[in-house]
């Protein structure tokens, strides 16, 4: 089923000028790796659906198994402090196999939780204990919700998540309380990924999730809306084809939205070209993801070749 995690962020932090994700239990910055992500989705939602982070525990040892430790990603406790739901996490390109089911009712020995979450934070698969029984059910345990839509998200959840920076003006906030809402939900999950790049661009760290449009047959454009470390705001759109990213437009939003000119630079093997947007388009005014998706290519197009 659709996992829990589906349109929750972790949250980031910097340190000395590199983006790294945030436990908000163990309250400390951690490396940005693709399995860290999944658990703090799925911490970010239990904590959400009303859940004591003081009843949740990550990377609890239980124990060796032929001489390696055994850790657990996560376990939940009820108010009672006894193990409700033991977690496994996998990064989210990995399936979700019999291996993983085997690891978990290996740790659930040890553990004893009636519940058994298993999940890359795309697909869930959950499970009740009963003895020697195992049970794989069809719906979530009660208690918790089908989704976080009754939370709102304010403009300090999208700052938190790295999504907009803290030195916005009014306006635009007001732009980014309009837009990340309908480029983030749900409905649009399956074509969001995160994308991991080991070059930065300026003083910008490109790894984030972006909203990927598939445009034709090998020709793909990813945008999204980033943080600086010093918490500017920045929109990027990376043009791929082939499987090669062939050219980078990023947009200053900052400079835009304070009416600056030359606020969007493309990056591609014709060059850099710094320009205003607004002589292409008005980004103030609502677009849904696909169509500035096909606006952003159109600019990029312009300068790249």
């Amino acid at each position: 089923m659709e996992s829990i995690a589906i349109s929750t962020y972790p949250q980031v932090v910097w340190r000395a000028g590199k983006k790294m994700l945030w436990n908000t239990i163990h309250r400390k910055p951690l490396k940005n790796l693709p399995e860290e992500r999944v658990r703090l989705r799925i911490i970010e939602f239990l904590i959400r659906a009303g859940w004591s982070k003081h009843r949740i525990s990550t990377e609890e040892s239980i124990g060796k198994l032929a001489g390696t430790e055994m850790r657990t990603d996560i376990i939940c406790y009820s108010q009672q402090f006894e193990p409700r739901i033991l977690v496994e996490c996998k990064a989210e390109y990995v399936p979700i196999s019999g291996d993983t089911a085997r690891q978990a009712a290996r740790y659930n020995q040890h553990v004893e939780a009636p519940y058994l979450l298993l999940t890359n934070g795309v697909t869930d698969f959950w499970y009740q204990m009963g003895g020697q029984k195992v049970k794989k059910l069809g719906t979530r345990p009660s208690g918790l919700p089908e989704n976080l839509s009754q939370f709102q998200k304010n403009f300090e959840y999208w700052r938190e998540r790295g999504f907009a920076g803290e030195k916005a003006s009014p306006v635009l906030r007001k732009w980014f309380m309009k837009m990340l809402p309908e480029i983030w939900d749900s409905r649009h999950y399956a074509d969001i990924r995160y994308l991991s790049f080991n070059q930065e661009l300026s003083d910008l760290n490109l790894s984030h999730y972006y909203y990927v449009h598939s445009l034709e047959e090998e020709r793909r454009l990813a945008f999204s809306t980033l943080t600086t470390a010093y918490g500017g705001s920045r929109m990027t759109a990376i043009l791929n084809e082939q499987n090669k990213n062939r050219a980078v437009l990023e947009i200053n939003l900052d400079l835009l939205f304070d009416e600056s000119s030359r606020n969007t630079t493309v990056y591609s093997n014709g060059g850099t070209h710094l320009f205003d947007l607004s002589d292409y388009f008005d980004l103030d005014t609502f677009l849904k993801p696909s169509e500035l998706s096909e606006k952003l290519l159109e600019v990029i197009k312009e300068y790249a070749t």
